[in-house]
């Protein structure tokens, strides 16, 4: 679950007021004014009272835009009341979107489409049009009743899109170019260019020191590690622009089966079916252990608290020298299986 805590700052009563509030997330400290998921907030309030919301994610490329759309999918459907499925399309996908529309089930959906900034070179008129419509139509599923829908669109250029495809209710900023001040004058107003130009320092300050201060203070600044796990991102919710931190997805939870199955469409075969096959071949227990130590292999931990502490203890002991793996194994009689896959891939996985 996402949580933050918060830290009692020791001051005196006159400065009180003037200094921001300190929280950590997961122990790392972060100013609460600069919140990520106080923006995703915004977000799923605004889509349970519409039906489609569309969020746009501006900067350039390895900027950081497929992962900020990951975390905001990921913090969404952690957040929301509803339950919302995780889906990713690549440029496939958004060539052939009333298809792509058509092999979606009845859900609630937050839609990801990875780098759509190759539409103003690729697609022609009829194309674009035809996802203009496909769009209008995309909340009446066939099947089913209306849903909720965010689509979450990554783009290089501000005004580079068809002007109805760029349109949002919430846009990010991972960086701004240089030849991007009138553009975000026409979307922010002049008023901001001073927030802007502070966020582009803070972008070049990041990549080049590794590290980013935040004024928070009139005197005061707060120091970020850059990418470990926080980048600077300008959000703008059509209101007021203001400067925030995000992480990844991963950062938040490590394991998450909503989104580990959202890149295209979903999965091939019945993860159910496959349970149930395999749970036949060998006992419940024993598939359940065997994904918890490949997961443990890829650098995951599911184990409980006590096998954790065990395991960790044991570490230890065996880093003293004093004794070693082999003569504990011998105590407990334990010996080198080896053996083969008797147990053919069939059933779903044949199909």
């Amino acid at each position: 679950m996402i949580k933050s805590r918060e830290i009692q700052i020791e001051q005196k009563p006159s400065t009180d007021r003037q200094r921001p509030k300190i929280i950590t997330w997961k122990g790392i400290p972060m100013v609460r004014n600069h919140s990520f998921l106080a923006t995703v907030q915004e977000i799923v309030d605004f889509n349970s009272e519409i039906d489609v919301c569309r969020v746009g994610i501006v900067g350039d490329m390895h900027s950081g835009k497929t992962t900020l759309a990951e975390a905001i999918a990921h913090a969404v459907h952690k957040k929301a009341k509803i339950p919302y499925t995780v889906r990713i399309f690549n440029k496939e996908d958004l060539l052939n979107f009333r298809e792509t529309i058509h092999a979606l089930t009845p859900a609630n959906y937050v839609l990801i489409f990875d780098d759509v900034s190759f539409l103003g070179a690729d697609a022609n008129k009829k194309t674009i049009e035809m996802i203009k419509q496909a769009i209008t139509q995309i909340r009446h599923l066939e099947g089913g009743t209306n849903v909720k829908i965010l689509s979450i669109q990554n783009y290089h250029y501000t005004l580079g899109l068809d002007k109805y495809l760029r349109e949002a209710d919430f846009r990010y900023f991972t960086t701004v170019g240089s030849s991007e001040k009138e553009n975000m004058e026409k979307i922010l107003g002049h008023q901001f260019n001073n927030l802007v130009k502070q966020f582009k320092s803070l972008r070049h300050q990041g990549v080049t020191t590794g590290i980013f201060a935040l004024r928070v203070g009139p005197k005061e600044t707060f120091t970020y590690k850059f990418r470990n796990p926080w980048i600077p991102v300008l959000f703008f919710n059509e209101q007021k622009p203001r400067l925030i931190v995000t992480p990844t997805r991963h950062f938040m939870d490590q394991i998450c089966s909503i989104c580990s199955s959202a890149q295209g469409h979903a999965s091939e075969i019945s993860i159910k079916q496959f349970i149930i096959e395999t749970e036949h071949k060998f006992s419940p227990h024993l598939v359940k252990l065997v994904i918890k130590q490949a997961l443990k292999e890829n650098g995951l931990n599911t184990y409980g608290r006590e096998f954790t502490r065990a395991r960790r203890y044991l570490d230890r002991a065996l880093e003293t020298k004093v004794i070693s793996l082999e003569e504990l194994a011998t105590h407990y009689n334990m010996t080198i299986t080896n053996t083969n896959l008797r147990k053919k891939l069939d059933g779903i996985l044949a199909t």
